[in-house]
């Protein structure tokens, strides 16, 4: 049996070796591309006029968020950075797309550190956009209750802030030749999913912190929402440092795998329990905003992790019995 196989093996590498692999072929995988008139657009065109579209929304929402509410003295500074940023992005990124339409600006913007720079500014106003208009104390884009009063404002923001992320992840690729997704799942697996679930989980844990603060200090406020608003803070923090924990532990070594099998099947189950609390008629997460969003995230990413633990246990017993089959074959041809 092993003899026919090395056999077969040796035949097919004998097949192999003529067949012409992509590197072979005259294929132009540049990262460039042109629009006929001589200006070079990167594979980040499509997303930089996603960009500006939804700087565009979140500037109109603003206004119209702040017309809405009125102008009260005490909020009249945030409203104006909410205005501020938005305004700046919008801005910023209009020049971005034009450069790329530009034969002369294009060569000075499209894939160089400028663009790369250009990103990261605009992360830091995307950053700070959001926690203006989701805190439920400033009354923009969520309601004292979390809920979503303006959906435009509220979408487009963290529609920003995602597009922030994925150029930025774009051009550390393609400018530094940093491939940041590439390199988490070659250093360890599940980090990219551990590190989202990080993000989730102090999304959930802020924000029903800020919840709690401006509801449950005040007497005669209904205890089970306070109850299910306490919960939600300990199920972000218990997830917070969890992830974070395995995440760190990821990239300075290895996590054992028995703690990761054990950390997603605690969050996992603690998480089962807590959606229904949270996101109930009587949880913080009832009305539509980041605590009900950021909640189920939450629970998918640790049904994902569990699913992968599982996948990977799998794989692993399926490989110790193919090498436990080799040996009783090598062992039974060796006796023969």
């Amino acid at each position: 049996y092993l003899r026919h196989r090395a056999t077969r093996t040796t035949y097919a590498s004998s097949i192999l070796q003529y067949v012409p692999t992509m590197s072979q072929f005259d294929i132009d995988n540049s990262d460039d591309d042109s629009n006929g008139n001589g200006s070079r657009r990167s594979p980040r065109f499509t997303q930089w006029v996603a960009y500006l579209c939804a700087s565009i929304v979140a500037l109109v929402s603003s206004f119209q968020a702040i017309e809405a509410q009125g102008n009260a003295d005490a909020k009249t500074k945030r409203e104006t950075w909410a205005i501020v940023c938005t305004f700046l992005a919008t801005v910023t990124t209009s020049l971005v797309v034009l450069a790329h339409m530009n034969s002369v600006a294009s060569v000075l913007v499209v894939g160089t550190k400028l663009e790369a720079i250009t990103v990261v500014i605009l992360l830091a106003l995307w950053s700070v956009t959001v926690a203006i208009v989701t805190d439920p104390s400033n009354g923009l884009a969520v309601g004292e209750d979390g809920e979503v009063l303006f959906g435009n404002l509220f979408y487009s923001a963290w529609a920003g802030w995602g597009l922030s992320v994925i150029l930025a992840t774009s051009c550390m690729r393609t400018i530094f030749g940093i491939d940041v997704r590439g390199n988490m799942t070659a250093r360890a697996a599940r980090l990219t999913e551990w590190a989202a679930l990080f993000a989730c989980s102090v999304v959930v844990m802020g924000g029903a912190a800020n919840i709690y603060d401006a509801d449950c200090t005040i007497d005669g406020r209904n205890a089970a929402w306070c109850k299910r608003t306490t919960l939600a803070v300990s199920l972000g923090t218990i997830g917070t440092l969890l992830s974070m924990m395995l995440v760190l532990m990821k990239i300075v070594s290895q996590a054992p795998f028995v703690l990761e099998v054990l950390a997603s099947f605690l969050l996992f189950m603690s998480w089962a329990i807590g959606i229904g609390y949270i996101t109930s008629e009587l949880g913080p997460g009832a009305p539509i905003g980041n605590i009900y969003h950021f909640s189920w995230f939450s629970f998918l990413l640790t049904f994902v992790l569990g699913s992968s633990c599982y996948e990977d246990y799998q794989a692993a017993k399926t490989i110790v019995e193919e090498s436990q089959l080799h040996s009783a074959v090598e062992e039974a041809l060796s006796e023969f």
